[in-house]
């Protein structure tokens, strides 16, 4: 008879932590297995007399402790950084041990193709220009990242020579037609792809990996000791799909040998800067920005911060303290970034560079898709809610002294875009 586990993971793995410390002790005979019996207390020790579930406790005093070192974090990442403000070729050098050590965590440790060429996507019976807009042409393209590994988006390209060269970035749940204002979805201020052009910028528009679960999983894969089959087939049927949002789909495979969602999807950014780059130098020099929102806003100012080459960083949506990264979804989780990252020691990494934070409502999700009879095992937690302003204007004045320091202040701006309630519009 089968029979259903009531208990969520949390309780199972504490009490199967305790079961096995348990066990240890019986072997070590630290314990009595059965019987009682009187022996020489060991010095510095005393009878356990602790009452109540003992696994529960100790789970709730592992969760203290961590959240006391992550509160504690912030005021020991110093002794991690040693920012040299003499000559910004001396913080170069300076904070370039900690870029690396940043990009190794997030996984950008591939090298990228030597020369990225931008790829129409086309065929027989779909054009590679899809529209045109008020200045623009916009283009189905594909470039290279590297072996195995190619981006795909939109390329809005203005009638006259550019002004600048941008990605712009969206969420994770907004495709780039979205920003073009080619489907719906966002209102015009929010079609910040759009707006760049119809300025004279030339923009490429990634397509992120997003939060559905349409491809989560690998069919023909037992899931189980029962196989299903078809009625009078004579074959056997077998799917494990789950209900994980993509990003966790990959994020987890991608852990197990040193990869990570982000870092594939900030290579990605950064190939499109080695193709704008490549332009500058067979054309006429064009400033390069990158621009994102919400997901996007992460991978923009990740980006920046390993990438010199950009010259202006636009993050709305996502810039705050990251103390509370433990209760957004696991697809964000990076190995150590708290110990020596928040998002101000980041935006160290792009000063004296330009860095324009907007305070505005970022993408609110509740969780996963919900579970199925079919699709199961997504962590169960891990919600996005809006920066709070207060959070954000407290990471940017932290983030501040490091532009002082470089005598770029005026190159750190904070945009407060209806009280940080209101959608991308910069």
């Amino acid at each position: 008879m089968k029979r259903r586990v009531q208990a969520g993971w949390a309780v199972y793995w504490r009490k199967l932590i305790f079961s096995i410390c348990l066990r240890l002790s019986l072997v070590m005979g630290l314990m009595p297995s059965s019987v009682v019996v009187a022996q020489t207390t060991l010095p510095g020790t005393a009878p356990l007399t602790a009452e109540g579930d003992l696994a529960e406790q100790m789970v709730e005093g592992i969760k203290r402790y961590l959240l006391r070192e992550t509160d504690a974090s912030v005021e020991k990442r110093a002794r991690l950084w040693k920012r040299d403000y003499g000559s910004l070729e001396s913080y170069n050098q300076s904070v370039a041990p900690n870029r690396e050590r940043f990009a190794k965590i997030i996984g950008v440790v591939e090298s990228r193709v030597a020369k990225v060429e931008l790829q129409l996507e086309a065929t027989s019976s779909t054009p590679a220009l899809i529209s045109a807009g008020n200045g623009y042409k916009v283009y189905a393209v594909r470039w290279p990242v590297f072996e195995g590994v190619a981006a795909e988006g939109l390329l809005l390209e203005p009638d006259t020579w550019p002004v600048a060269r941008i990605v712009a970035i969206p969420d994770a749940d907004q495709s780039p037609e979205m920003l073009v204002g080619l489907s719906a979805g966002l209102d015009p201020a929010g079609q910040f792809a759009r707006r760049l052009a119809e300025n004279g910028c030339q923009v490429l528009v990634p397509v992120l990996v997003n939060r559905l679960d349409t491809w989560s999983g690998i069919p023909d894969i037992l899931p189980g000791p029962s196989i299903s089959a078809a009625p009078g087939s004579g074959t056997m049927t077998t799917s494990k799909m789950t209900n994980q949002p993509h990003r966790e789909w990959i994020y987890r495979m991608a852990y197990e040998v040193g990869k990570h969602i982000i870092g594939y999807e900030v290579q990605k950014v950064l190939a499109a800067v080695d193709w704008f780059t490549s332009e500058n130098k067979n054309k006429r020099p064009t400033p390069i920005g990158v621009f994102g929102y919400g997901e996007g806003g992460l991978l923009a100012l990740y980006s920046a911060a390993l990438d010199s080459r950009i010259q202006a960083t636009g993050v709305s949506g996502y810039f705050q303290s990251r103390q509370q990264v433990w209760q957004e979804p696991i697809y964000r989780d990076v190995w150590g970034l708290l110990k020596e990252f928040g998002d101000a020691e980041l935006a160290s990494l792009i000063a004296p560079r330009a860095l324009i934070v907007e305070a505005s409502r970022g993408p609110e999700i509740t969780g996963p898709p919900p579970e199925t009879k079919d699709r199961k095992g997504a962590t169960p937690n891990g919600k996005l809610v809006s920066p709070p302003l207060s959070s954000v204007q407290a990471e940017v004045e932290r983030a501040g002294p490091f532009f002082v320091g470089l005598k770029a202040e005026e190159k750190l701006q904070l945009v407060v875009s209806d009280g940080g309630r209101s959608p991308f519009k910069r």
